[in-house]
């Protein structure tokens, strides 16, 4: 009996003994980095852990955790068995200086402590070294007026085969990022073969002060081979951080104001008309069509033409066509404006020049683009031509120009003719109202590294701010194009019935009067505040999906 409780106690001893055997340990690759540069941290746990990890969160003082993956390992060595389990850790750090990965604990056993320096990025060092990854990165300029194109290019070199090549998604608070090239290309550096990825983004400051681009990630995983087959497999996983880097943003120039500011590095404009014989004929509409190209700018952001008055004419403009152009030189914005002219009498009457003054972002000074002006001979028509009160569609319709005549000046077939031509117009008008179409505006497609509803609807604020209602109203359609990307709106009116606000469709049908009323002396008040508020408490309610399958009818029905 004595025995037997021997033999217990000595057992009991040793179960109780096992776990101060175990030891956990932290081990790092390098305690010499670079802040662009990553570190791989392993921690071993010299026990049996069948689950549960130790705690790292207090290593995220000093680094970001980029990946955590675990490994457990089992050995049985002339009759003895040992086994243990790794964490990798794979850490960016958060700062440079001296930076500490804390004491670990787990199961009753800590570990110690690691000092990591870190040193500031040296961007040539990658070239000079020779090192299979690096990355530089580059701004076109260090000081930038508000709202003027900054051009940020990153490179990753490798020499290495690399696969699953990502970088991650970043966002400046007061700025506007657009991506505008991603290419790939080969280049050879100090004897040396690399693969080398190029992506550019344009950005425009919206505040005054620093403008600070935060470090982006590329994330790829190196290629092994398998030895089976020539199969490739993925090996170990690369890190790389990008540069961070600041830019000063400047104010406008004090002798500018806000609807004079157009920062670009080249403003072309081009105008074209749909009849260039240059005699017109009273009553008969003909349509001028100016395209404006800032190369630096985004459509948005280019102020519309100033309107043009003349008594002897009636004038209708078409909406405005915006389009963003990517380009190696940055952004191209395109603004079109089309414009109905309808002469009220014969005559001679003259289209004045139209001039914009901008701000060339290369020389820093005031350019000015001009168009000249353009005389036309008006003739009188058959007689008296009358001119449609109401405004044509905004949709392209020609205006419809009847001539006063007598049944017995007017021959049959003419009669016919005229006759044909009214049922036509008629059926045209019907269809038209009954199909209820939109006004058409172009709202350019969102870009990959996307200016936001967030940063569209701080955008509207400030052009509301401002008393620049075309602005605001193109921006109202950007805004609404990232609400509703798979239904972007082409007019206010389309986007007030997706947000389903009777008031908000008040307010926009007030602000599309205020900007392209006819001449009726009538003003129009815009509540900007009323529509500011409206867009900040919208939520979307997201929709059932397209590809959902359609219940099929019976086959054999009763």
């Amino acid at each position: 009996m004595n025995r037997v409780f021997k033999n217990s106690s000595l057992i009991l001893l040793l179960l109780v003994a096992i776990p101060s055997w175990a030891s956990l340990s932290s081990t790092v690759d390098r305690t010499q980095i670079e802040a662009n540069e990553t570190l791989q941290l392993t921690v071993r746990y010299s026990g049996k852990a069948p689950s549960g990890e130790p705690d790292f969160s207090g290593i995220e003082k000093d680094f970001s955790i980029a990946s955590n993956s675990r490994q457990q390992q089992y050995s049985w060595v002339n009759g003895e068995s040992t086994s243990y389990t790794d964490w990798k850790i794979l850490l960016i750090p958060k700062r440079q200086g001296k930076l500490t990965i804390p004491s670990l604990n787990f199961m009753g056993s800590r570990s110690q402590a690691v000092a990591i320096n870190v040193r500031p990025a040296d961007p040539t060092a990658g070239a000079a070294s020779g090192q299979p990854v690096f990355i530089e990165t580059t701004v076109d300029k260090d000081m930038a007026f508000i709202q003027e194109q900054v051009i940020l290019t990153h490179r990753l070199h490798y020499s290495v085969p690399l696969q699953d090549i990502s970088i991650s998604e970043f966002e400046i608070p007061d700025a506007i990022i657009q991506q505008i090239s991603e290419e790939r290309f080969n280049k050879r550096i100090n004897g040396k073969n690399y693969s080398i990825i190029e992506i550019k983004f344009a950005l425009f400051g919206q505040s005054v002060g620093k403008l600070k681009i935060p470090s982006q990630r590329f994330t790829a995983f190196e290629t092994s081979n398998s030895g089976f087959g020539g199969f490739f497999s993925r090996g170990n996983r690369v890190i790389k951080l990008t540069e961070e880097k600041t830019v000063d943003i400047a104010p406008i120039p004090a002798h500018l104001s806000a609807s004079q500011w157009i920062p670009s590095s080249q403003v072309r404009l081009e105008q074209s008309w749909s009849d260039n014989s240059g005699t017109l004929t009273a009553g008969e509409p003909i349509t001028r069509t100016i395209k404006i190209s800032a190369l630096g700018l985004t459509a948005a952001q280019i102020q519309p033409l100033p309107n043009l008055e003349n008594n002897e004419l009636k004038l209708y403009p078409d909406q405005p066509k915006l389009e963003d152009k990517q380009t190696n030189r940055g952004i191209l914005g395109v603004r079109t404006e089309s414009l109905a002219i309808v002469p009220n009498q014969a005559g001679q009457i003259s289209i004045p020049a139209i001039e914009i003054e901008w701000w060339d972002t290369v020389n820093n000074r005031m350019q000015t683009s001009r168009l000249p002006s353009k005389t036309f001979n008006v003739v009188a028509g058959s007689k008296v031509n009358q001119i449609a009160d109401k405004q044509p569609s905004a949709l392209g319709q020609s205006v419809v120009i009847g001539a006063e005549t007598s049944n017995s000046e007017i021959p049959a077939i003419t009669r016919w003719s005229l006759g044909l031509n009214a049922l036509l117009i008629a059926l045209l008008v019907g269809l038209f109202y009954w199909r209820k179409t939109p006004v058409s505006v172009t709202v350019p497609k969102t870009p990959k590294s996307v200016i936001t509803a967030k940063q569209q609807l701080k955008k509207i604020e400030q052009l509301a701010a401002n008393n620049q209602l075309a602005e605001m109203r193109d921006s109202l359609l950007h805004w609404g194009a990232e609400v509703f990307p798979q239904q972007p709106p082409r007019s206010l009116n389309q986007l007030a019935d997706l947000m389903n606000n009777l008031e908000l469709k008040q307010q926009f049908s007030q602000l599309d009067q205020s900007l392209f009323k006819a001449d009726s002396g009538t003003e129009f008040e815009v509540e900007s505040k009323t529509i500011i508020k409206a867009l900040k408490q919208f939520v979307p309610v997201k929709t059932p999906s397209h590809t959902a399958r359609k219940e099929l009818k019976p086959l054999y029905p009763k």
